[in-house]
């Protein structure tokens, strides 16, 4: 949608550009051929007549007029003498208004086939001097506009490209992921099977089962969940809900992850009603999976914080911080982008590179706005931890009210 509006702004400012050049083009040129070919012209063949001080608009119109008499003249020529009458009669009306646009009076213009065709270059090449602006400033537009689009076409040419090879990447990544776990859990599941596990290992080998299961179906869940909201026909299912309480629930259910973590959990959100009509579930998604990322992708010990900031006059802020790493800048700018996720990452973090696509998703088919903040922009949000440490970073989403 951006691109849209760039592209629509730029074809404006350029048309109008061009509009600007070729008026002034046009106008120079009159006024050029006012002080050359069109006083020789009048002189020979309009008896001498005096523009000087005719509207310079009137000029073109004469010359169309007096062309168009001159084609009428050749056409007639090869007509029989029944048609031509016809013919002769429209000539002779053209004429009296030539006659009255330059020279205002009724004289007759005669003049013999010799100087017919002569005027007749003279007119062709003054109009071929008028229109020349036009023609330029057209080609100059279209040259213009064919390399925008050429240029935005070879980006998105790119940009799929790159999306192909993230996706299937990550593809490859998510079988990856699959495989071990379920090679695990195959293999644990034999070996309880044949009873060649210890009584005193078996809860071990359970507990294992359990959480290689736990991260296939988190997997999965994300693709599932990824595919549907891409898919057509999905709509959310939006309810009148306040915002606070869907916040304080969301936080609720992933205090217990935070804290087996080793994370410290700072959530401050007002004690009032804020309804707004949203889908309950896919947005308590979104933030669970903000949440869950920064347990995540930063060590133990790191101070996580969940806060809402409604000032009147502005809009809804519903922040997501962190005091972990800052994101890298080749990353930064791709953070929100579908199947962004190294492998150094993956592998040591669990990520799928879903999770925050899939929030941004959400978000902007609600409406609403998300951004990532770091460094000293963080400050400008107006959030700390509650040892008044600085964040340094955060996912800001911003809800109009």
């Amino acid at each position: 949608m951006e691109e849209l509006k760039k592209l629509r702004g730029y074809l404006i400012s350029r048309f109008l550009i061009s509009i600007v050049l070729i008026i002034s083009a046009e106008y120079a040129v009159l006024v050029l051929l006012r002080h050359t070919l069109i006083p020789f012209v009048m002189e020979n063949y309009f008896f001498g007549a005096d523009i000087k001080n005719a509207n310079i608009f009137v000029i073109p119109a004469g010359m169309l007029l007096t062309l168009l008499i001159l084609i009428l003249e050749l056409v007639r020529n090869i007509l029989p003498n029944q048609s031509a009458f016809i013919i002769d009669s429209f000539i002779t009306s053209l004429r009296v208004t030539v006659v009255r646009l330059f020279m205002g009076s009724g004289k007759e213009i005669n003049l013999t086939a010799k100087d017919e065709l002569i005027l007749l270059v003279f007119l062709l090449a003054m109009l071929i001097l008028i229109l020349l602006p036009s023609a330029i400033g057209a080609v100059y537009y279209t040259t213009i506009v064919l390399k925008r689009l050429r240029r935005l076409e070879a980006a998105e040419r790119r940009k799929l490209d790159e999306y192909n090879q993230r996706r299937n990447l990550m593809l490859s990544d998510i079988a990856h992921d699959l495989r071990t776990p379920i090679t695990t859990v195959s293999g644990y599941a034999k070996a309880l099977a044949d009873g060649m596990v210890p009584k005193e290992r078996v809860p071990e080998y359970l507990d294992s089962i359990q959480k290689k299961s736990e991260r296939m179906n988190e997997l999965i869940s994300l693709l599932f969940d990824y595919v549907k909201l891409d898919s057509d026909g999905f709509k959310l299912a939006k309810e009148k809900s306040d915002i606070c309480e869907l916040l304080r629930e969301t936080a609720a259910v992933l205090y217990q992850d935070v804290e087996d973590k080793g994370d410290t959990f700072d959530i401050d959100i007002p004690e009032e009603v804020i309804v707004l009509e949203l889908d309950r579930m896919q947005f308590s998604r979104v933030i669970s999976n903000l949440i869950t990322n920064a347990v995540k992708h930063n060590e133990s010990g790191t101070e996580i914080g969940l806060f809402l900031r409604n000032r009147e006059d502005e809009d809804i802020r519903i922040i997501v911080a962190d005091t972990g790493e800052m994101i890298p800048d080749d990353k930064k700018d791709t953070i929100f982008d579908p199947f962004v996720m190294g492998d150094e990452s993956r592998q040591s973090k669990g990520g799928s590179g879903l999770g925050l696509s899939i929030a941004r998703k959400v978000v902007e088919m609600h409406g609403y706005k998300i951004r990532l903040v770091q460094g000293t922009d963080v400050k400008k949000l107006g959030v700390k931890t509650e040892d008044g440490t600085e964040f340094t970073k955060a996912f800001e989403i911003r809800i109009p009210q």
